[in-house]
């Protein structure tokens, strides 16, 4: 007894002595991380280049709804107020500086939204670190006397701003995109007069601990509120296309409106292009669908942009289902499905090329994120080229060689 006494204490021994090693490998490791990720999320990085000719620039407007009562605050009988972003094609050499990638207060809201403590802040790029390429308040180019306009939603939680690399190279193209930030469902909102409000539970479909049952009519409601701010970014660009005093008096050219969006965004697309004759051709990215156009379908040129494919995807199956459902309804040539294999959801959002762990998360997909938006810039271009410009891409025929990442399913 006492030899296997003695042999257990020196195992015992030598077992506290590899985990001793253990832990102190693990504090070094760790505070080396910690120093790395402090690092690289402090660190500046430039959004890829847009790719088109146009020069970009972004301004913001502050509109509220009279009509509607804000029902997602905690503060009773206010309006509805959104923010909303406009990144249209600029003149060349009116600036010299690029605008930030978001103002200052909306930079210090982001940020700390995206920290929430020491560790948090140094695992995502600060907004302050990220270069973007737009150019704020400055003309409008005249090269063209009026611009097609595309009107993005974001995902839920998510601004229009996070989407800037994908926006900005469209706007390099010709094209004025107008982003709405979701008030109460985006996760910071800066209004004109300083004001900072946060998503509530009433904004972004419910607590963590409701049941899914809940939290779907939650996201049924939202999505019947996301349609309305649409339809009223829609009233006001007819507003300001009429305004003498509006940069862009007389230069939107609203015969030529698309809707797109991403996530819960891409599925307010769908609902509002069903709802609204303005809306001539749509594009949902990633985005599971609710509301009306799930069981009535739609009748403009639609497409949507999957990540995965029906061979890699387990999770993203049943979007292709219902996407195939939706579109029964729309003419045979003007309904695509689209998947991407390497992408994952939140491939289509600048969050792709910044410094954050999603790709670990499995969040981010194993495609290079800026090979990602660069292939969802060229397929969203390409559809509203073909259906707004009445210029038919030949990426919209099938299978290409320049993008052996992108199947088409069969419709």
């Amino acid at each position: 007894m006492t030899f296997f006494r003695k042999l257990l204490q020196k195992r015992g021994g030598l077992l506290l002595k590899v985990a001793g090693g253990l832990i102190l490998g693990g504090i070094v490791l760790g505070g080396g991380g910690l120093i790395y990720c402090g690092i690289m999320s402090h660190t500046a990085r430039e959004l890829p280049k847009p790719g088109g000719p146009y020069a970009i620039g972004r301004t913001v407007f502050d509109w509220v709804d009279q009509a509607r009562t804000e029902t997602f605050a905690h503060k009773p009988g206010i309006k509805r107020e959104l923010m909303v972003w406009v990144w249209y094609p600029a003149q060349s050499g009116a600036s010299k500086e690029a605008a930030s990638y978001l103002p200052s207060t909306w930079a210090q809201a982001w940020d700390q939204y995206h920290g929430g403590s020491l560790f948090g802040d140094w695992l995502i790029s600060r907004a302050e670190t990220i270069r973007a390429h737009a150019f704020e308040n400055v003309p409008l180019a005249t090269n063209q006397a009026r611009y097609p306009v595309l009107i993005f939603s974001p995902g839920m939680g998510l601004l229009p701003t996070d989407y800037t690399t994908l926006i900005e190279d469209l706007v390099s193209h010709g094209y004025i995109v107008v982003g709405i930030a979701p008030t109460y469902s985006a996760s910071v909102v800066a209004f004109s007069d300083g004001r900072v409000v946060q998503a509530t539970d009433e904004g972004k479909g419910g607590s963590d601990s409701d049941p899914a049952d809940v939290i779907n009519v939650h996201l049924q409601q939202i999505e019947k509120v996301w349609a309305a701010d649409t339809i009223f970014v829609m009233n006001q660009l007819e507003r300001l296309n009429s305004s003498g005093q509006s940069l862009f008096a007389g230069r939107l050219d609203l015969e030529r409106l698309g809707l797109f969006g991403h996530s819960f965004g891409g599925a307010t697309a769908a609902e509002v292009c069903h709802l609204d004759e303005r809306c001539k051709a749509g594009i949902d990215l990633d985005g599971n669908l609710f509301g009306d156009v799930v069981q009535q379908g739609l009748t403009k040129p639609f497409l949507f942009m999957h990540h995965g494919t029906t061979d890699d995807c387990n999770d993203c199956k049943d979007l292709f289902t219902q996407a195939r459902s939706v579109l029964r309804t729309v003419p045979t040539g003007e309904k695509y499905i689209l998947g991407v294999e390497g992408m994952k959801h939140m491939n289509f959002s600048d969050f792709s090329v910044m410094f954050s762990p999603f790709k670990l998360m499995g969040i981010l997909g194993l495609i290079d994120g800026a090979r990602g938006l660069s292939i969802t810039s060229a397929y969203v271009r390409a559809f509203f080229d073909t259906y707004l410009n009445q210029k038919p891409s030949p990426l919209l025929r099938g299978p290409d060689s320049a993008y052996p990442e992108v199947r088409f399913d069969q419709l």
